[in-house]
């Protein structure tokens, strides 16, 4: 009976001890669940971090490239609008085969802070649209449509007489649609189908879209606004009022496709004079150019010398009976990368003295992208340029109305800011100072504010 009674009570001890034992390994198992879901916490909290910090750095990798496409998609539309100058020609080329329909809307608002007239303070409107059909025709080969419509004759009327005008744009002021371009323009398989080397336009064209182009300082809807930095003023191109008429052009490129570092290409052109379609051949403006392209460590630069004569009738400045004279010179444009951001220009012509105003016209100038600001599409623009007052001129001139002393030169700055509110509105704030307007220098300087919005489809 003892004895049993002591199995009985060594049973329950064992047992005790094995619950014991039972729950300190629960204790010990559950400590361990417990530092185990700690560190997963802790884990679960650096991974969330990292990828919240991912995600942030996704974001902005994803606003860059959003931002850069908007950029390249920006560059291409630019490329193939009618008022980009220097892309008609290059746009044509890529566009073969494919039917093409653009345009743009740009309006303009300058104001004048001073004038030598003693005028008045004010501002005045403009606009002007732009549309364009580039229809394919043959293998290699498009006809380009293009018809303008403005309206405004802006500040320039309140002006005294100046060389360059504030606003290049000003073509057109009645609002009726003209048809201002067109043209059919081809290439020639020579010396094979593939590099085509030789290439023709003929039509109602824009001499200014083939000769004196410009990457930075080529288009008043884009670019600078005034005459003096849109195209050379020492050049006295053929046509119109505003440069159109009848004419054609052949361009042959020297280098092969192949050649990736240089491309070297000849131009000519022959112009109806006075563009009425009339005696197209009489007295014709004929010009010549020679274009080099080659970039340096990746930064492209463009280098164009060019001749011409305007068979037009001219007027000695100081003998009215000589009155049968041309106008002749030479000119230079040139447009190079400094970097990815910045690219500089300069111009400079030279014409008869006998028969001009000014006979030398230099410009300088550049344009900066806004990648360091991110704003990949915007634009600042800075130019500064001189009109050489010639000497005939300066001695005719005292004898004019309204004309007091005459000075060297007449002087140019503009600078103006291009923001892009979406990819297809862009808005451009504009200041402009004339110096010694019209060569006069007892004329008050002129300083022109003024703003353009442009919209492009």
């Amino acid at each position: 009976m003892e004895d049993a009674m002591n199995d009985v009570y060594g049973f329950r001890q064992l047992r005790s001890v094995a619950i014991l034992a039972l729950v300190a390994v629960a204790l010990f198992n559950a400590a361990l669940v417990f530092a185990e879901e700690d560190a997963l916490k802790n884990r679960i909290e650096i991974l969330e971090k990292k990828t919240q910090e991912l995600e942030k750095a996704g974001e902005e990798e994803k606003g860059r490239w959003e931002e850069l496409t908007g950029h390249v998609e920006t560059l291409e539309k630019e490329l193939t609008m009618v008022d980009y100058r220097t892309g008609r020609i290059r746009a044509l080329e890529e566009k073969v085969g494919a039917l093409t329909i653009g345009g743009d809307l740009s309006f303009f608002l300058q104001g004048i802070v001073n004038n030598a007239e003693g005028l008045k303070e004010k501002a005045d409107a403009s606009y002007s649209g732009d549309l364009f059909l580039i229809v394919p025709s043959g293998p290699h080969g498009n006809v380009y449509l293009r018809g303008d419509i403005g309206q405004g004759e802006g500040i320039s009327p309140l002006l005294p007489p100046t060389f360059s005008g504030p606003n290049a744009d000003l073509e057109f002021n009645e609002p009726k649609f003209n048809l201002v371009e067109a043209w059919y323009w081809t290439s020639f398989p020579y010396p094979d189908a593939k590099d085509r080397r030789v290439e023709l336009t003929i039509g109602k064209m824009d001499p200014t879209a083939l000769f004196d182009a410009n990457a930075v300082a080529n288009s008043e809807t884009s670019q600078f606004i005034a005459d003096i930095f849109v195209n050379n003023l020492a050049l006295e191109f053929g046509g119109d009022a505003n440069s159109y008429g009848p004419g054609l052009s052949m361009g042959y490129r020297f280098t092969s496709i192949y050649n990736k570092g240089l491309k070297v290409a000849g131009r000519v052109g022959l112009f109806e004079g006075d563009g009425d379609f009339k005696d197209v051949f009489d007295r014709p403006f004929l010009i010549a150019e020679l274009d080099i392209w080659r970039p340096y460590y990746g930064l492209n630069g463009n280098y164009r010398l060019y001749g011409w004569t305007n068979q037009n009738k001219h007027t000695d400045l100081l003998d009215s009976s000589q009155d049968d004279i041309s106008n002749q010179g030479l000119g230079l444009s040139i447009d190079q990368q400094l970097s990815n951001d910045i690219t500089l220009f300069v111009r400079y012509g030279v014409q008869d003295k006998d028969v001009s105003k000014f006979d030398q016209v230099l410009t300088i100038g550049g344009q900066i992208i806004g990648n360091s600001w991110r704003r990949a599409n915007d634009r600042i623009g800075v130019a500064l340029g001189a009109s050489h007052v010639s000497d005939k001129f300066q001695e005719a001139s005292l004898t004019l109305d309204r004309y007091e002393a005459a000075a060297d030169y007449e002087s140019y700055i503009e600078v103006y800011y291009r923001y892009w509110a979406n990819k297809n509105l862009s808005i451009s704030p504009d200041l402009q100072v004339i110096i010694n307007p019209g060569g006069d220098e007892e004329k008050d300087n002129i300083l022109i504010y003024g703003a353009r919005m442009q919209i492009t489809f």
